[in-house]
């Protein structure tokens, strides 16, 4: 009977243990993931392409918001590179079988100014929701920290349907709002935005893009001067910003310092070989 009650005894420790353990675990983790929301900010981003469609989700633990923007069936999306227009629920299949997944992230920056953390290629376009394509995709600890703020966030969907010229003013109002980087919201970087090609308008469509990223841009012009892809000129602490990462990340542009540029200030010119590179021409073909 001692022996009965002595084992009894080692068991009930145990099972106390392992569970001081794991709550122990489950604080350091807690404790891990607000010490990354205060350092980092995180948004995560994801663009989704599927048989069905493409969608764009934000999850902003800054804003406390999910944001899902699904596009109709009959939504045209342009792939640059030469590729032109083509309905959204062709997109997966013309990339698969054409070989040019790495065009992905081009579509959704090109056509809507995201910035996307993670293409998903999916069967639907509302499984990016299951759990363990979440976990393979955020990794373990942005699941985690997912999962223990979504009661506290609001789930937003918002649909498109007819052209995306169509839908340019509502673009512009939810890009900025619910999609754009929160880092880049708040900084004090200020971009001016300069079109060295014979393409009309090239300026104004990049001045978009960037703005829905979450870019401000405070200046719009042509110019003259000589440039083969893209020159990116900085003053001084530009490289210092969270948006000087993402323009590098967007952008391999050639860089120069000027000293007379004002802090934070940046300009960014671009040149015939960019538009050419991307096909500029073909998006106007459709606009």
């Amino acid at each position: 009977m001692k022996n009965v009650k002595a084992v009894k005894i080692l068991n009930l420790k145990l099972f106390l243990g392992v569970v001081l353990l794991l709550f122990l675990v489950i604080l350091i983790l807690v404790g891990f993931l607000k010490k990354r929301d205060k350092n980092e900010n995180l948004d995560y981003k994801l663009g989704i392409i599927a048989p069905d469609g493409i969608a764009l989700v934000s999850i902003s633990n800054e804003r406390k918001m999910i944001n899902v923007l699904n596009l109709g069936s009959e939504v045209d999306v342009w792939i640059p590179n030469g590729m032109s227009w083509y309905k959204n629920t062709k997109i997966k299949n013309i990339l698969e079988q054409e070989k040019k997944t790495d065009l992905a992230k081009d579509i959704f920056w090109y056509n809507f100014g995201f910035l996307t953390d993670k293409i998903l290629f999916l069967n639907s376009v509302n499984d990016w929701e299951i759990d363990s394509i979440l976990v393979n995709n955020l990794g373990f600890l942005n699941w985690f920290k997912y999962r223990i703020n979504y009661d506290k966030m609001l789930l937003k969907r918002e649909k498109i349907d007819g052209s995306l010229g169509e839908n340019e003013i509502f673009l512009s109002e939810i890009m900025v709002r619910d999609f754009s980087e929160s880092k880049l919201n708040n900084e004090e970087l200020r971009l001016s935005i300069f079109n060295n090609t014979s393409e009309g308008g090239l300026a104004n469509f990049m001045t978009k893009r960037l703005e829905w990223a979450g870019f401000s841009v405070v200046s719009t012009d042509n110019n003259e001067e000589k440039i083969d892809k893209c020159l990116i000129v900085y003053g001084d602490k530009v490289d210092l910003n969270y948006g000087w990462k993402m323009m590098n990340k967007i952008f391999n542009c050639d860089k120069k310092y000027d000293q007379t540029l004002n802090e934070n200030e940046l300009e960014l010119y671009f040149g015939d070989s960019l538009a050419s590179m991307i096909k500029y021409s073909s998006y106007l073909n459709k606009n």
